[in-house]
């Protein structure tokens, strides 16, 4: 886990904690190796991924871990296939992919995912890795969904690790551009992000601007009140009215801020020693 120790990701911690409104903010963690949905003091199972360069070109797909330190082997499923091309991913009646682990090793030798359409007529279907865009997009649609009522259906939160080197971060971001789009297809409407930051620099804003620029998207305007409520744990009773805090944005900023000197504090210490 990486130890967030600047403003940036403070505030975004923060955030996390009361929400605008009386929804859970739903967030996409981003890392080189997993992706997960959060969500309602929660975060759904890793899906683990790689690169990989078939047909379809260089592609982020899926890989099946019975822990971190697994290589891992690849999951394939189902797509409908246009012109050479992708099209989309075939899912059941639950809006799950047709999907299953490879053969072999490494799980590169495709398995007989077709004999699962048998009693269904589809043209132009192929078996292919799954993307891991794909299988992230299946737990967002069930957070904009009657699955998750008290979720914010608006707005999603990518959250990701921040490189040494900004180009190469930028690139890095831009990659997972289908993964908004697939977060827009879900009903998601408003774009933030967030950055995990160990022990190098967050950056600053101009850092995020270009950010929403190198991906087509426009800076989400600040919140319009500065009424806070906190949601209920994921431990209690949903059911009940939410409580109304009694603090504002401002002491939340000041609790947040005396956080900050107090991990500069905690740095400089460990330098003299």
């Amino acid at each position: 886990m990486h130890k967030i120790t600047t403003a940036i990701a403070i505030l975004a911690l923060a955030c996390s904690a009361y929400s605008w409104d009386d929804t859970f903010p739903v967030y996409v963690n981003i890392t080189k190796k997993h992706m997960d949905i959060g969500a309602m003091g929660g975060h759904m199972p890793d899906i683990f991924y790689t690169t990989l360069l078939d047909r379809y070109g260089s592609r982020y797909v899926v890989l099946h871990k019975e822990d971190e330190d697994d290589p891992g082997r690849i999951v394939w499923a189902l797509y409908s296939e246009n012109n050479g091309m992708l099209d989309s991913v075939i899912v059941d009646e639950k809006g799950n992919p047709y999907k299953s682990v490879g053969d072999g090793a490494d799980g590169r030798i495709p398995p007989p995912l077709e004999e699962k359409l048998k009693h269904r007529h589809l043209e132009n279907v192929v078996v292919a890795p799954l993307s891991v865009f794909d299988a992230i997009a299946v737990d967002l649609e069930n957070c904009n969904s009657d699955h998750c009522p008290l979720c914010d259906h608006t707005m999603v939160t990518f959250v990701l690790e921040l490189d040494s080197d900004r180009k190469s971060f930028i690139r890095r971001l831009q990659s997972y551009e289908p993964l908004l789009q697939r977060a827009r297809k879900a009903g998601f409407s408003v774009f933030n992000f967030a950055l995990l930051c160990g022990e190098m620099s967050c950056g600053d804003l101009t850092l995020f601007q270009e950010m929403f620029n190198s991906v087509g998207l426009e800076m989400p305007p600040p919140p319009k009140s500065k009424k806070l409520t906190q949601p209920p744990s994921t431990g209690g009773d949903v059911s009940r009215p939410l409580k109304n805090t009694d603090k504002d944005f401002d002491k939340v900023l000041k609790e947040v801020l005396k956080e900050i000197e107090k991990l500069g504090t905690t740095k400089v210490k460990r330098k003299k020693r």
